[in-house]
Formats: C-alpha cells, sequence, structure tokens
C-alpha cells in the first residue's frame, strides 16, 4: 500500500530532494529517465553512491539500503529473502518474469516504510568506525553486479560478505568461507578479484578498523589473490605493490605468527626489492613459523 507521501508526491529536480526517500520517490515517478533498462543494480548504485556522498560530507542521515543494512534485514525476515545476493539482485531473481523488478521494488519499499517504525534492527556499530568511510568509498567504485562471480551470478553479494568478513568480531566469523569459490576457485582468480583486492587493502589501512582474527583472514584473502594464475592477476599483484607497507607493517606487529606469514609470503611473491624483505625477515625472524626462518 502506497504511503501518503508517495500519494501526494510530485515531480521536481533532484536537488530539491530532501532524504533519500524524497529520491526514491523522484525515481518512482520517472523511473525511465532514471533507470533505463529497468535494472534493480543501477537502482542500488545510485542508493550506494548517496550513501558515500553523506559519508563524505558528514551528513547523519538515516540510511536503510547499504547491502547489509535494514532493508535487507526486512526482507530477510519479512519476505524469506535469506540469500546471499545483495536486496536488488534478489528483487530481481524472486519477481515473476510478467512483473517488472522495479515496481516489485517500490511495492516492497511502501510495506517497508510502513512497517520498519514498529521494528527494531541490530544497530551496526562497525559503519561508525573513521576507517570504514574509506572502505565503502572503495566498494562504491566498482560495478560488483556487472562482474561475473565464481558461483555463476552475479558479484552483487561480495560487498555484504566483505563487509562482514571486514567487521568481524571472532575467530568463527573471521574465515573465508563467504568469499572462497566467489572470488576465487582454487589459484583461479574471478573477476571480482581486483576489486576485491582494493577493498581488502583499503580495510587494512587502518589497523583500529578490524580485529586481529580479522586481520589474519584478510591476509590470507590477499595471499590468494596475489598468487592466483589467471588474467586477474597481474592486477591484484599491481594493487598490492601499491600497499607493500602495509604488509610490512602487519609483518611486523601483528601478534600471530600465522598472520606474519600471510604478509611475509605475499611480500616473498610480490616484493620487487629483495634485500628490503631480507633485512625484515632478520628481524622478525623469531616471530614467524619455523619453516619461513
Amino acid at each position: 500500500m502506497p504511503t501518503e507521501d508517495s500519494l501526494q508526491s510530485t515531480v521536481k529536480h533532484w536537488q530539491e530532494c530532501t532524504d533519500v526517500y524524497d529520491l526514491l520517490e523522484q525515481i518512482r515517478l520517472r523511473p525511465g529517465m532514471w533507470l533505463p533498462g529497468g535494472s534493480l543494480i543501477q537502482l542500488e548504485s545510485i542508493l550506494v553512491g548517496y550513501r558515500v556522498a553523506l559519508g563524505v560530507h558528514s551528513i547523519d542521515e538515516p540510511f536503510a539500503f547499504w547491502p547489509e543494512d535494514h532493508f535487507t534485514q526486512w526482507l530477510h525476515e519479512r519476505h524469506g529473502m535469506s540469500s546471499s545476493l545483495g536486496w536488488a539482485a534478489e528483487i530481481e531473481r524472486t519477481t515473476p518474469p510478467d512483473s517488472p523488478p522495479v515496481e516489485a521494488f517500490f511495492r516492497l519499499l511502501d510495506q517497508y516504510r510502513v512497517e520498519q517504525p514498529r521494528r527494531s534492527f541490530r544497530p551496526q556499530v562497525s559503519s561508525e568506525h573513521p576507517g570504514m568511510q574509506a572502505v565503502r568509498i572503495e566498494i562504491s567504485r566498482h560495478d560488483w553486479g556487472g562482474l561475473r562471480c565464481g558461483c555463476d551470478e552475479t558479484a552483487a553479494h561480495l560487498p555484504s560478505d566483505l563487509l562482514n568478513l571486514i567487521t568481524a568480531q571472532t575467530p568463527g566469523e573471521a574465515t573465508l568461507t563467504a568469499i572462497d569459490n566467489h572470488v576465487m576457485i582454487q589459484s583461479n582468480l574471478m573477476d571480482p578479484a581486483p576489486a576485491t583486492t582494493a577493498v581488502v587493502l583499503a580495510a587494512l589501512a587502518d589497523p583500529s578498523l578490524t580485529t586481529p582474527d580479522a586481520r589474519e583472514a584478510l591476509l590470507e584473502l590477499l595471499l590468494y589473490l596475489g598468487c592466483g594464475d589467471t588474467l586477474q592477476q597481474e592486477e591484484c599483484e599491481a594493487t598490492i605493490r601499491g600497499a607493500i607497507w602495509i604488509l610490512y607493517r602487519e609483518l611486523t606487529t601483528h601478534p600471530s605468527s600465522v598472520a606474519r606469514a600471510h604478509a611475509y609470503e605475499t611480500l616473498h611473491n610480490l616484493e620487487t626489492e629483495s634485500d628490503r624483505l631480507t633485512a625484515f625477515q632478520h628481524i622478525v625472524r623469531d616471530s614467524l613459523p619455523a619453516d619461513l626462518r
């Protein structure tokens, strides 16, 4: 059932919009102008850009459409949409062929806005960390919906999976289960590998953003991304070399010898200054596993 606001809406310039729902109402009124072809993935990209702009300009506005945010939680709880896909891909997947996905989205949006004030959701503490802004901006730079994932679907679900890994609090949460066979299949890197590499490095840039367990898993993922054997490897390698000092920092400061080993092995594969790596290895050898000393 449409909300009272949607019934009274009129077409106006996007610069006159007061919040995300006002913008969505303009898209509802003229979907052909905003979403050529009727793609919800394109709508999701618009909303990601909107969220990033809020963060960049330090605007405190409630926002429910990030991949792991309230609208997705509501879809899972209210409509049983519980796959790893993002909300846009999931709605497109479950909408009958004779029903436009954009119309389905706005029907769900109206239901959500009616029910949302009555519901309580798990707060997203992780998004409050200043370092998360860099991660979200990096995520927004990539067309995940246009990348073919290792699961043979689009990679639209990967931002949510990566954020779950980055914000992991326990060893049980800090695993590559949701990444393996998606970003890489054994040593074969998939299309999302370069974008994933950039996001991992953005997360590792601020060590206070992640727990040691999460950083250990991210370093393991980075090791795999830097030694694949498909066309994406060269781009991944170049991105990692551009952030080489992050690896040296983890090599010298991470409390886990396993994490240090991941950093060292990536450096061993990619460092072009072998004398630098030798010097660091000499200093930190006692904190490395025996086979790497």
